[in-house]
């Protein structure tokens, strides 16, 4: 398949062709590379020579397998002390590094539009200058391949993304997605199109520990086709004073980079705030900074700051307000319903188990049977079914309700009472 190049200029001004009859062509643009990424987990399949015969999908779903595969036998071959934080460390580096080839894979498509546009210039070209009829057939083909190649990305990357990323992620909790969704994603689309409407300052998420709070922020950001950051303290900060300045500092630093984002691609910023209540609390010396910021930052910069809490009463009410923090969105510890959705959602991939036989209502059961006086939460479940996958070498029903009963619940009956009178007081804030 020939390819031709054009070199130092855009795809939409440049009409000089330069051919080589006993050689391949390359596509060359201003900023873009067509070498291959340099890792072994990247892959450029938006390669111009890619001939009509080549498997697209298989290259894909090939090196996905690889980075899982080879995250699988690392997290077997774990021994000694802390297992569990070892084998958390190997997962989130596989995570980091599917995330990284799927932005690789993003850029590829990119370059695939424009080698798209230009066998299309070509095509053009070759017709009003009367070309022969084999010159024409060749450029038509070529450009046939490419737009397969083009369509084939599109729907390998969306679907990809579409069962790893945004809330597909989180299982169940189809009310508080709904919320999120009604209150800042649809707003997006009228933002867009020029229409006045108000994107919320920031959310605040808050409920009994390990529930979920911040996974939910990461799944909402790539939802709503947000860019994603995180607001933390400096490492070095050695007084309470100085951690509090260094993060309303790291804070402002990341809106700064969000009102530059929005300008140039049009993409808002969720900015994660973990455990809010560190920074903003009764005597915290950033108080009236964080408020004022609080007030006018989806203006003033395109970002909406996502705030997670295990103890939302003690950020002080002129913080937590209707204004600054109008979206309010509690996580409940799993009930039967969310249970048995989160136990599908991590069981669901496991080659170990016979799903057929794995009844999730039961294990919701078993699991919810300790409320009202203690529950369990998410992050529970899923060390439940973890530890089964990763000890067992066959997965069944009783091993799984033997896991559940072996586990002691992670949240008791105080959490659970100071959980209720928090959310009737913070609803209660913004009747």
């Amino acid at each position: 398949m020939k390819i031709y190049s054009i070199s130092n200029c855009s795809p939409k001004n440049s009409h000089i062709l330069q051919k080589n009859k006993n050689a391949l062509y390359c596509v060359s643009f201003r900023g873009v590379s067509l070498k291959d990424f340099d890792t072994g987990d990247n892959f450029d399949y938006a390669n111009s020579k890619a001939d009509e015969d080549e498997d697209i999908a298989k290259k894909f779903e090939i090196s996905l397998k690889n980075i899982k595969d080879a995250c699988k036998q690392k997290k077997e071959e774990v021994t000694g002390f802390f297992k569990k934080k070892k084998r958390e460390r190997i997962q989130k580096e596989a995570d980091d590094k599917i995330s990284g080839f799927l932005r690789a894979q993003q850029i590829s498509l990119e370059t695939q539009n424009k080698v798209v546009e230009l066998l299309k210039e070509k095509c053009e070209l070759l017709k009003k200058n009367n070309a022969d009829e084999e010159q024409l057939e060749e450029a038509k083909k070529a450009l046939l391949i490419a737009t397969r190649i083009k369509q084939e990305k599109t729907e390998l990357i969306a679907n990809n993304k579409s069962r790893h990323k945004g809330f597909d992620s989180i299982a169940g909790y189809e009310k508080e997605k709904f919320i999120l969704t009604d209150s800042f994603i649809n707003l997006l689309p009228l933002e867009k199109a020029g229409q006045n409407v108000e994107i919320p300052n920031s959310i605040l998420f808050f409920g009994p520990v390990g529930n979920g709070k911040t996974s939910f922020a990461k799944a909402f950001a790539n939802s709503a086709n947000c860019n994603f950051a995180e607001a933390k303290s400096s490492r070095t900060a050695r007084t309470k004073s100085d951690r509090e300045k260094s993060f309303y500092d790291n804070l402002l630093s990341n809106a700064k980079v969000a009102q530059q984002n929005f300008l140039e691609t049009g993409k808002r910023t969720i900015i994660l705030v973990d455990e809010i209540d560190r920074f903003a609390y009764e005597d915290s010396c950033v108080n009236a900074k964080l408020k004022r910021f609080l007030e006018t930052c989806s203006e003033d910069y395109h970002c909406t700051v996502f705030a997670t809490t295990n103890n939302p009463l003690k950020i002080p009410s002129a913080i937590r307000g209707p204004k600054r923090m109008p979206i309010k969105v509690c996580i409940d510890p799993p009930d039967e319903n969310n249970a048995a959705l989160v136990f599908e959602h991590y069981l669901k991939d496991c080659k170990n188990a016979d799903l057929t036989r794995i009844n999730f209502d039961e294990l919701a059961q078993v699991l919810c049977s300790v409320l009202p006086e203690r529950a369990y939460n998410n992050s529970q479940i899923e060390s439940i079914c973890n530890e089964c996958i990763e000890n067992l070498d066959t997965v069944t029903q009783e091993d799984l309700i033997y896991y559940i009963k072996r586990e002691t619940p992670g949240i008791d009956r105080e959490d659970i009472m100071k959980y209720k009178e928090e959310r009737e007081l913070l609803v209660g804030d913004d009747e």
